[in-house]
Parts: C-alpha cells; sequence; structure tokens
C-alpha cells in the first residue's frame, strides 16, 4: 500500500498527513481500550522518529522511539493534550527534565533531551530494556530473598545520588524500578520529583502539587 493508505490503515503516516491527525494517533480518547489504539509507528516529534506505544498515564504518554542524530533508541516522554491546557503541569513537565538532568547514577534512567515540536513537549530519556519489580513480583509472586536484598540496595544507592544532586523522587514503587536482563536496577519516572533548594529560592516545583 502508499504511505497515505498506510496512514489509513493506521500505520506509518503519510508525509502529507495532517498534523492534528497525527495527535490523535499519539492521543486517543482514553474510552478507547488500548489494544484499539492507533499505531503510532513513524511519527516524528523534533528529530524522534516514533516506534511503539510504551504505557500511558495522566500526565502523558510513553513511546520507544529512535533517536535520529545519535542512532539510538530512547524513551520518549510526551506531555499529554489535557495537561496543555494548564501552564502549571507544562512547568511540572519541564522541571522534571531538569531535576532528571541534574542525575547521572548507573541506577537512574539519565534525561537526554527535552524539546517542543508544534506545541508538543517531551523528555528524551535512557531507553531501558527490562522488567519492573512489580511485573516481577507478578510473575514470580513473591522475590527470592537475595533478589528482594538487591535490588532494595540498588535503589538505595539510587537515592543516595539523588540526595547528593538535593532531588526527592517521591515516587518510589516497584513499577519505577526496572530491571534489566543483566540484573541492573534502573530508577525511573521523576514526575514527582521534588528539586531542594536553598531558602529564599523559588522552588521548581510547589511541594504537593503534582500530589
Amino acid at each position: 500500500p502508499s504511505r497515505q493508505e498506510a496512514a489509513d490503515a493506521g500505520g506509518e503516516p503519510a508525509p502529507n498527513e495532517p498534523w492534528d491527525t497525527q495527535i490523535r494517533r499519539l492521543f486517543p480518547p482514553r474510552d478507547i481500550p488500548p489494544s484499539r489504539y492507533p499505531s503510532v509507528v513513524g511519527i516524528h516529534l523534533g528529530h524522534f522518529e516514533i516506534e511503539e506505544r510504551i504505557a500511558r498515564g495522566g500526565m502523558g504518554t510513553v513511546f520507544r522511539a529512535k533517536d535520529l542524530r545519535l542512532d539510538r533508541l530512547v524513551a520518549l516522554k510526551v506531555l499529554s493534550q489535557e495537561q496543555l491546557r494548564d501552564p502549571a503541569a507544562v512547568q511540572r513537565f519541564h522541571n522534571e527534565a531538569r531535576a532528571a538532568a541534574k542525575l547521572d547514577h548507573e541506577n537512574i534512567a539519565r534525561v537526554y533531551y527535552i524539546g517542543e515540536d508544534r506545541g508538543v513537549h517531551f523528555i528524551a530519556f535512557e531507553y531501558v530494556r527490562g522488567t519492573t519489580v512489580r511485573e516481577a513480583i507478578a510473575a514470580k509472586r513473591q522475590l527470592t530473598q537475595d533478589e528482594a536484598v538487591n535490588y532494595t540496595l540498588q535503589a538505595a544507592e539510587a537515592l543516595r545520588h539523588t540526595d547528593i544532586a538535593g532531588v526527592v523522587h517521591r515516587d518510589i514503587k516497584p513499577s519505577n524500578l526496572i530491571v534489566t536482563p543483566s540484573g541492573r536496577v534502573k530508577l525511573v519516572d521523576l514526575g514527582l520529583a521534588r528539586h531542594i533548594v536553598p531558602n529564599g529560592e523559588a522552588e521548581l516545583t510547589v511541594s504537593g502539587t503534582t500530589l
């Protein structure tokens, strides 16, 4: 089929596909079950080409995408269209990128880029292959003692680094800890992060607003 026909069928967008149509592909109505979400393959945001939808939450959607400049995969977190109407939500989204950019540790997913394309705001994070601790518990019903201690110690190392950087994550839970095939734990999702700043300076987030 032609690129236009593929786009009409929910596949790769055609070069002349309207932007609002691509937006609907990125953010389908929430009453549609995930199994019926349209394809997002081939949609571009800045210099990133989206390959797959990974997860969707209240603040936005995470996609697997390819960085066309550096030829690597990233986890592209895109602010939802509903949140765009709230300037405070947009500010919190940018604050997340700033907080994450302060962190450089083997147990924390790194932020690579923050950008905006035709009104769509996004953050490019390190793409981490693996399974969340929540998924591991669901699959095994119970972690072994060695696994539990190992994951906890690695998470603690990540939190020690965030503390040194003056960042409080505020959303530590099994679904935000990804275990790679090699056993490395990666802390992800700083959507509720708070940046601790000296007295008298404005905080990047107002305590409790995201909560």
